[in-house]
């Protein structure tokens, strides 16, 4: 008799549960980039007290005869379909329209201490991002975005002004303001950017170009204006009418986006049942290159087994202005509440009934 106790025990485990789940995701109506979380029950381990027997030549088959012990959580799995865009009036607040995710990832410690794996970064929905004090473009959290950086034009590689057209760094790599040149008069905060070349360990290398010119010294973010283009290309145009590049966005992607491990505030790993990230420019801006993430600082990549094709990132776009709103409905999670609640009720009510019928076998006997 007490079976039916243990059955209800395990059904009101996996209701509380289910109700932390649906918690969580009203809790995060409003939560930018928030992808609500979908509880499945299944029916838990069985006793048999007959088994199923085949028929004979004078008698017929028995089907088996089983008794449950409940119900239990059978997965947690992610809404991953993208909620709408959110106006925010913020020029480097970023919507990915359509599938995808930004990159980002530690500061780097050198010009060259970049992760160039995209399966080493964390991946958001959220372009909540801004120009730190060192140039690079930053989350909320101080994480870097990820991209492709231009290099100078030239064929020596030396740094200078950008190629025309821009031809793009195939390595993964924080995106950063380009230094700054000073002109001829020695003043400082005036003359045009300057872009590196690729050097050795697939470094960013700034030649020395005199007192002229100081690697570290970039463009002042202050007297700045960036533009994002659908393309993820990040230009500016600083109050002096200089205008440069900056890079452009990655874009990850994952075979399977429902495998991905939710960690908070809007971040997500890759690995296990995910697949490996893909990486993509979007608008075909590096069409036909190659990922360069060996870090052996080649400048060409020959396509081979361990490279990995640069995607056009399909009709995917980048809007500027707009954050991912929450993919909670309220409407659907209060329905899950009543029906979750219901059946929390249900399952008390055959402890209580067990209860009772235990007693009266007690007092059979008086």
């Amino acid at each position: 008799m007490t079976s039916s106790m243990y059955a209800a025990i395990a059904g009101l485990n996996a209701h509380m549960q289910k109700m932390g789940v649906i918690g969580n995701n009203i809790a995060n109506a409003n939560t930018y980039g928030f992808k609500p979380g979908v509880t499945s029950f299944t029916d838990s381990i069985y006793t048999s007290i007959g088994t199923s027997t085949a028929g004979g030549a004078t008698m017929g088959g028995t089907n088996p005869s089983q008794i449950g012990y409940g119900s239990k959580i059978s997965g947690i799995d992610v809404s991953m379909a993208a909620g709408v865009p959110s106006p925010t009036g913020v020029n480097s607040d970023l919507y990915i329209n359509g599938n995808g995710f930004f990159l980002v990832g530690p500061k780097p410690t050198n010009e060259a201490g970049y992760v160039p794996d995209p399966n080493q970064l964390t991946m958001k929905r959220v372009g909540d991002f801004k120009i730190d004090e060192d140039g690079y473009l930053v989350d909320s959290n101080g994480n870097c975005v990820y991209g492709f950086m231009p290099l100078a034009g030239g064929e020596d590689g030396a740094p200078g002004a950008i190629s025309d057209p821009v031809n793009y760094d195939t390595c993964l790599r924080p995106l950063r303001l380009p230094a700054y040149r000073a002109e001829a008069n020695g003043n400082e905060g005036i003359g045009s950017p300057v872009y590196p070349g690729l050097g050795a360990n697939n470094s960013l290398d700034y030649a020395d170009l005199g007192d002229k010119f100081d690697s570290e010294k970039r463009v002042d973010a202050s007297s700045l204006n960036l533009s994002f283009g659908e393309n993820g290309v990040i230009t500016g145009t600083t109050t002096d009418g200089v205008s440069f590049t900056l890079g452009v966005i990655a874009i990850g992607n994952v075979r399977n986006p429902n495998g991905l491990t939710k960690e908070a505030e809007g971040y997500y790993k890759p690995g296990g049942n995910s697949g490996d990230v893909t990486v993509s420019a979007c608008g075909g801006i590096l069409d036909g290159k190659f990922l360069n993430n060996s870090g052996d600082g080649a400048a060409t990549i020959v396509p081979g087994d361990d490279t990995q094709a640069i995607t056009s990132g399909g009709k995917t776009s980048v809007l500027s202005g707009f954050r991912e709103s929450s993919r909670t409905d309220v409407s659907t999670e209060f329905t899950e509440l009543i029906t979750t609640q219901r059946g929390f009720q249900a399952n008390t009510k055959i402890i209580t009934i067990t209860d009772e019928m235990l007693a009266e076998l007690v007092n059979m006997k008086r």
